[in-house]
């Protein structure tokens, strides 16, 4: 009983700090790291509302935090001209941001599994860091340090490869723990507090591969002279699992490319494709033996993103085959997609709804069909108040309501 109460106090406290840093953001409209430190609005990087990237934002990623034309060069240029004053420690910290965020959620559920409680709470937290340290030169990081830990992201990047022979964005390099749907729309960028079950994060048999996942390696990407096509080339480590070991030296392959109409005008439209061609040995200690079998396995699909100013559509589907992720020596495949609408109803009320769906005519347990409207009001920059209802369209009673509190800083 008294673990329970300082667990309830703890989270009360933590709420109350929450609340109490958005009303003195509402007082000194403070805004996240990127726009302190090129002092810009929040809406010029984040559409609708953060994390949800606007098409100035996708670039501003993509060329590793870079203003064009080296905007952000002066501010640079001042630790040369003021060295070891005030001010220069001042540039500094703004030269590498960081950010907090917490997340307070409230779930309520149609009816809970044995053992669980219908209605709980749960806080949420990532420190992220990141930045242009030097020209051509970044860095980015997410790490949750509590309830758990766990580190999200961690890579450097170095951009504009080659520039004087192949223009400039045409080659960056980026290396470290990577989201291979990071140009796409991963799960962290989704505008809502989560929506259904990730028809991205499906995971088959002992291989815990999922396209959600983080995963150690290598990436080429960039835009061709600058222009409307998007190329994206890394050779990755893959993820095994953490109950089984992954004993060969096979390297996982992707690659993605996408199509921008209407580049750089009001409204855009983003046609993309994308492969993954992996292998994993899957290596089990028994009593006295090892067993070792390999699961080949591929995923193919495409993408395409509408922007039409207050309205966003969003969809991706793909395919993908096991051919022993079981164990069993019996192939599996199955099919997923996710489509979602976001709907900007005036500059601070924000409406989506998003549908996950994954079928298979191998494996029952892979089949999930989820539909999840949600609204969120933006209170400032970098606070705001989410509700959405998730229902469960297999299971009804798996259904359930969630509300956030979402802030950054």
């Amino acid at each position: 009983m008294h673990e329970m109460k300082t667990l309830v106090s703890r989270r009360l406290a933590a709420l109350v700090a929450l609340v109490g840093l958005t009303v003195s953001a509402r007082s000194s409209e403070a805004i996240p790291a990127f726009a302190r430190r090129y002092e810009m609005s929040c809406r010029t990087c984040h559409a609708y509302r953060f994390p949800l990237l606007s098409s100035f934002g996708k670039r501003f990623r993509e060329d590793g935090y870079q203003l064009p034309e080296g905007a952000e060069d002066p501010v640079r240029a001042r630790r040369n001209v003021e060295p070891g004053t005030v001010s220069d420690l001042t540039t500094l910290f703004r030269e590498v941001p960081l950010s907090l965020r917490g997340q307070v959620f409230a779930v309520g559920r149609v009816e809970s599994k044995e053992g669980a409680p219908i209605y709980e709470n749960k806080i949420f937290s990532y420190l992220d860091g990141g930045g242009s340290v030097a020209r051509d030169l970044s860095f980015f990081f997410s790490f949750t340090p509590f309830p758990a830990t766990q580190l999200h992201q961690a890579r450097i990047g170095i951009h504009d490869l080659g520039e004087s022979w192949l223009g400039a964005g045409t080659l960056n390099v980026r290396a470290g723990a990577l989201m291979l749907l990071d140009f796409q729309r991963p799960t962290h960028r989704q505008i809502s507090p989560g929506g259904p079950k990730s028809a991205t994060g499906v995971a088959v048999g002992a291989n815990t591969f999922t396209l959600d996942n983080t995963t150690l390696g290598l990436e080429l990407h960039g835009r061709p002279l600058g222009g409307p096509f998007l190329y994206e080339l890394a050779l990755v480590a893959g993820d095994p699992g953490a109950t089984l070991t992954d004993r060969d030296d096979w390297k996982d392959g992707f690659a993605r490319l996408s199509y921008t109409f209407f580049q750089n005008g009001p409204h855009e439209l983003v046609l993309g494709a994308f492969g993954y061609l992996g292998r994993a040995d899957l290596v089990t200690e028994q009593t006295q033996f090892e067993l070792a079998q390999r699961d080949d396995f591929y995923i193919v699909g495409g993408d395409a993103e509408l922007d039409v100013g207050p309205l966003n559509v969003f969809g991706t589907a793909y395919t993908s085959r096991h051919a022993d992720a079981r164990l069993d020596g019996e192939p599996v495949s199955f099919f997923g997609g996710r489509a979602e609408v976001v709907v900007g109803i005036s500059d601070d009320l924000i409406a989506s709804l998003r549908y996950d769906g994954v079928t298979s005519s191998h494996d029952e347990t892979l089949r999930r069909s989820g539909l999840a409207p949600h609204l969120t009001w933006l209170m400032v920059a970098n606070a705001a108040l989410s509700i959405e209802w998730r229902q469960d369209l297999l299971d009804s009673k798996s259904s359930s309501g969630v509300a956030l509190l979402d802030l950054a800083f």
